[in-house]
């Protein structure tokens, strides 16, 4: 079996999360269910402009343009960008996204609203997450709001999981652990195509500090982490369902939400 290493810019972003993600059952109905969540925690309105930091190929930040909110959108790998772009031109959405590394950002007093979504903070080290609570510090305008969803850790530090799924062309094999030294779940996948090629996953330069590797941050860590970039904590919500619901322990998720003073 040949085995080829490759990036995340140059194959494995849009594997997941174009390839991968659109075959998803009912992933669409989700994604308008966490957008709908997100207006009616921050209280968003058809004349609000906000950024969407981690946006991947764009598929919330166009849901939030179809309700009529202005969206700028920043990642990582220029395919998602092109992708999202395409997709917004075909609609005709008030939708302009960015290829950039989220910590380097540089939007001043401009957006009424920053989301980071679907599990996309904790990539880097506990002073470039800072870095990134920062970014939105600077983005948005005063009494500007944000919200931030990731997997509740008291939940997921007890989950391991390894499976595989079919995909276009073959087979992707996945597993997650929970890393209790670094704090981290720890991811790791390959592709088996159906010619017999193993593809697994080699980070390139273009990829700078890219990661399978993500920490996770109980609430107390993350309110420490906001206050350290200037920012204030809010409240706290635990699923993406409506009614709203407060984050516990055995919640689904923990999205945290606050407001630049």
């Amino acid at each position: 079996m040949r085995e080829i290493p490759k990036g995340w810019q140059d194959f494995w972003a849009e594997f997941f999360r174009i390839k991968h993600r659109h075959r998803t059952e009912g992933i669409r109905e989700w994604d308008k269910k966490l957008v709908a969540h997100v207006i009616e925690v921050l209280g968003l309105t058809k004349d609000n402009k906000i950024l969407d930091l981690a946006c991947g190929g764009g598929d919330q930040a166009l849901e939030f343009a179809r309700r009529g909110i202005s969206v700028v959108g920043v990642d990582l790998a220029k395919v998602l960008i092109d992708y999202g772009r395409e997709a917004a031109r075909g609609e005709n959405l008030p939708v302009k996204l960015i290829p950039g590394d989220m910590r380097e950002a540089k939007f001043t007093n401009e957006f009424d609203a920053c989301v980071i979504l679907s599990g996309s903070f904790g990539f880097f080290n506990d002073e470039d997450n800072v870095k990134v609570l920062q970014v939105i510090e600077k983005a948005l305008k005063h009494g500007g709001k944000f919200y931030i969803q990731m997997p509740n850790p008291l939940k997921r530090i007890k989950e391991e999981w390894k499976g595989w799924d079919e995909v276009e062309g073959g087979f992707v094999l996945m597993s997650s652990n929970y890393d209790p030294k670094s704090g981290k779940i720890v991811d790791s996948f390959f592709y088996i195509t159906n010619t017999g090629e193993l593809v697994r996953f080699m980070p390139s330069p273009e990829d700078k500090d890219f990661s399978v590797e993500t920490k996770i941050y109980t609430l107390p860590e993350m309110i420490k982490l906001i206050d350290t970039a200037n920012l204030k904590f809010k409240s706290s919500y635990g699923s993406i369902e409506l009614p709203l619901e407060e984050y516990r322990t055995t919640s689904s998720s923990m999205i945290v939400v606050g407001e630049k003073p």
